[in-house]
């Protein structure tokens, strides 16, 4: 019998709002995502979170913590799935030269969803709040000049 290996479809993600630094970083990592390489996956996810912690600031990375554990009851992860991958995106590589944990696929696919919830949280719901504050703010001051322009014309 021949076993053929299968490639995982790749994974959507709305890069639009991220900074280029860390787009790079996590196409890369869901490029190995989908070849099945989990623990270069795993170390790709380490590398954007280190970029969004430093361009986000102190602040920002105790808020992805917290969203961390947020996401952690929203989606019931298990302890153990849930130690690996605050593992994988929290600990810094100065600590141990073994501080990157293997991931099994079950542990990778859960890094997946928490990493693009918390690049979500982190840039893509905030660009898009802040362009619809920006057109909601446009079509104000175009309907408000355009009313003011009329009361004019007809007194």
């Amino acid at each position: 019998s021949t076993f053929v290996e299968l490639e995982r479809a790749r994974e959507k993600f709305s890069f639009t709002y991220l900074p280029e630094e860390a787009e790079v970083l996590f196409k890369e990592a869901l490029v190995c995502y989908s070849a099945s390489s989990f623990n270069a996956f795993a170390s790709m996810c380490r590398r954007t979170a280190q970029v969004v912690f430093e361009d986000q600031g102190d602040s920002g990375k105790l808020r992805l913590f917290d969203e961390l554990n947020e996401i952690r009851q929203l989606a019931e992860i298990d302890l153990e799935s849930f130690n690996v991958v605050k593992k994988v995106i929290f600990n810094n590589d100065g600590e141990s030269k073994h501080s990157l944990p293997a991931l099994d696929p079950f542990q990778a696919g859960v890094l997946l969803e928490v990493m693009k919830d918390l690049l979500h949280q982190a840039y893509v719901r905030k660009g898009r709040l802040q362009q619809a504050m920006m057109v909601r703010r446009f079509f104000i001051e175009e309907t408000s000049g355009n009313i003011a322009a009329f009361g004019k014309n007809s007194a």
